[in-house]
């Protein structure tokens, strides 16, 4: 059973996290001319931005695909699907910022609240030290990290195991979508990381895909959700890994 739980988290993507605010599906360290995707409302409106620079030009794929408006003053961009994302996949957006580097941005529109997006410069992550940057690609840095989502998926498992890491019981429902019940279970802190423990739901009528992306938040370093596609009514665990913050 746990031989089975290891190999599950071994297989596990971690994604840190470059900068606040920051939806990577690629590593953190992906460079500008490479596409880096996002989650975004479909029905309500967005923000961009480039940290530490301004937005200069936007194009995306399909003409007409978005309404936006470009706050020339804070060098940000504001934006909304034209249709309501009715229909649409994958949108694709170019930017180009103040310094002349070009982003690819795919955009995934979904029935969630507005995004708040801010882009890594190109060439670094901004408000980022070497050290950081370094210890959040190590090999010690990462086992750390599921070291974490191990012990908070093997008491799961194990009622009677008993994590290194303080559990707390938090019991508490958190909004997400209408599709969805998510039930934010059990708290684990440790010197390091946070780790949070959530049940999700699928309450509509029809098949859910989870998409890991669409689960972080500033700080989180690391999303996994143990079953990705759920049936009406079934239910999965997720995993959540953040910083612990200074009063923690």
């Amino acid at each position: 059973m746990f031989s089975n739980l290891r190999k599950w988290i071994a297989a596990a993507t971690l994604f840190p996290i470059a900068a606040a605010n920051v939806l990577p599906a690629n590593a953190a360290t992906a460079g500008a001319s490479e596409p880096r995707e996002y989650t975004v409302s479909a029905t309500e409106q967005n923000r961009l931005e480039i940290a530490g620079r301004a937005i200069k030009k936007v194009v995306p794929s399909h003409k007409g695909a978005l309404t936006y408006v470009k706050d020339k003053g804070n060098g940000v961009f504001y934006f909304a699907f034209a249709n309501g994302g009715d229909g649409m996949g994958t949108e694709t957006l170019y930017v180009i910022d103040d310094q002349g580097a070009t982003y690819q941005l795919l955009l995934q529109p979904r029935r969630v609240p507005s995004a708040n997006i801010i882009v890594p410069a190109a060439g670094d992550a901004p408000g980022r030290s070497a050290a950081a940057r370094t210890a959040a690609t190590s090999s010690a840095y990462q086992s750390a990290i599921k070291d974490l989502v191990y012990e908070m998926a093997a008491a799961q498992v194990d009622p009677s195991a008993d994590p290194a890491a303080s559990a707390v019981p938090v019991h508490q429902d958190v909004p997400l979508w209408k599709e969805a019940r998510l039930t934010f279970d059990t708290k684990y802190v440790d010197d390091t990381f946070v780790g949070e423990q959530y049940t999700l739901t699928n309450v509509s009528s029809s098949d859910m895909v989870i998409a890991e992306q669409e689960l972080y938040r500033p700080g989180v370093v690391v999303v996994a959700v143990e079953q990705q596609t759920l049936a009406p009514g079934d239910s999965t665990r997720v995993y959540i890994v953040r910083e612990r913050g200074r009063d923690e």
